[in-house]
């Protein structure tokens, strides 16, 4: 098989390698403290200037993965496990996710990456570098497996508007044979399918789960973690976008609760809840509390991007 088309064939490889460089937290085999349960309610998480997910709810819970207890000002000290949740992400966020972390280091092979979502479809763009650039094109569609990861179908793949996925075929070849993948990537390949494990997209702090369904909705990529349903009990104050923390031991600037009773509400209700771990302390310099009868704590936050222009 020529040169022009193994390299050509490379580009699908883009989602396979969908995984940030550096450290993951490691899970602890004993915890030192009970899981934090956790409840969020039309949360958009801001993980860093682009990355962001924009929770619809989620149940679960946070796990220490280590000596210390769960700490918001360490995000390598907890991951969250989901017991349900639907969470979506954008074809930009996507974008940048490649470009900046996934691909953002000297001589990466892949750069200049656009992921669009449409009628239920993926397509991915970009320039493929081995030797020379090359532009390259995908198409796809999504699915999940019964260990709760996600398949990508790649049923179109293109250089310089030349189609290949035939012509591979012809040759008695299929990607998995083509494409070698590091095993610590969370990445398998099974003949023309990719098969991706979420919690080794995104920076900290880790999440995981069981991807029970997906799906295209606008330019979103609409995931679904569990089977649904479930609840706390409810958070103190009713409201509709809003981060609620119970049990088990956690701490946040100078604080430590025992048995955690937080509630962190939207001050702006009728739009979601922007939100960074990164950034709550000045979310919630700018806001207020209030202590509830039982000992608990609400605290009631600005959007992030209203703080966009106070200095930090």
């Amino acid at each position: 098989m020529n040169q022009v088309l193994r390299i050509a064939l490379t580009g699908i490889s883009l989602f396979a390698s969908s995984r940030v460089a550096g450290p993951q937290p490691r899970s602890a085999e004993t915890h030192t403290s009970p899981a934090v349960e956790i409840e969020m309610r039309n949360v958009n998480m801001h993980l860093d200037q682009s990355i962001v997910l924009q929770i619809r709810y989620l149940l679960g819970e946070m796990v220490t993965t280590g000596a210390e207890p769960v700490t918001l000002d360490n995000l390598a000290s907890f991951e969250t496990r989901i017991k349900t949740a639907e969470i979506a992400i954008s074809a930009k966020t996507m974008s940048d996710l490649l470009n900046r972390q996934v691909f953002a280091y000297p001589g990466a092979p892949l750069k200049n990456l656009v992921v669009t979502a449409k009628a239920g479809r993926i397509k991915q763009t970009g320039i493929m570098h081995k030797g020379v650039d090359l532009p390259f094109e995908l198409e796809g569609t999504l699915g999940v497996t019964a260990d709760g990861e996600i398949r990508l179908h790649a049923d179109k793949v293109k250089s310089a508007h030349v189609p290949f996925k035939g012509l591979l075929h012809l040759f008695g070849e299929d990607l998995s044979k083509l494409i070698r993948i590091k095993q610590d990537r969370g990445v398998t390949l099974e003949g023309d399918d990719i098969f991706l494990n979420p919690s080794k997209m995104l920076p900290p702090p880790r999440i995981t789960g069981k991807v029970t369904a997906v799906r295209i909705e606008g330019d979103l990529i609409v995931q679904t973690f569990g089977t649904g349903g479930g609840k706390m009990g409810g958070p103190p104050f009713k409201a509709r976008n809003y981060i609620y923390h119970k049990g088990g031991i956690l701490r946040f600037g100078k604080l430590t609760m025992k048995d955690a009773d937080l509630e962190i509400v939207d001050k702006s209700p009728a739009t979601p809840f922007e939100f960074s771990l990164a950034e709550y302390n000045r979310q919630l310099v700018a806001g207020y509390s209030k202590n509830t009868a039982s000992h608990g704590l609400i605290v009631f936050m600005p959007d992030l991007n209203s703080l966009a222009s106070v200095g930090r």
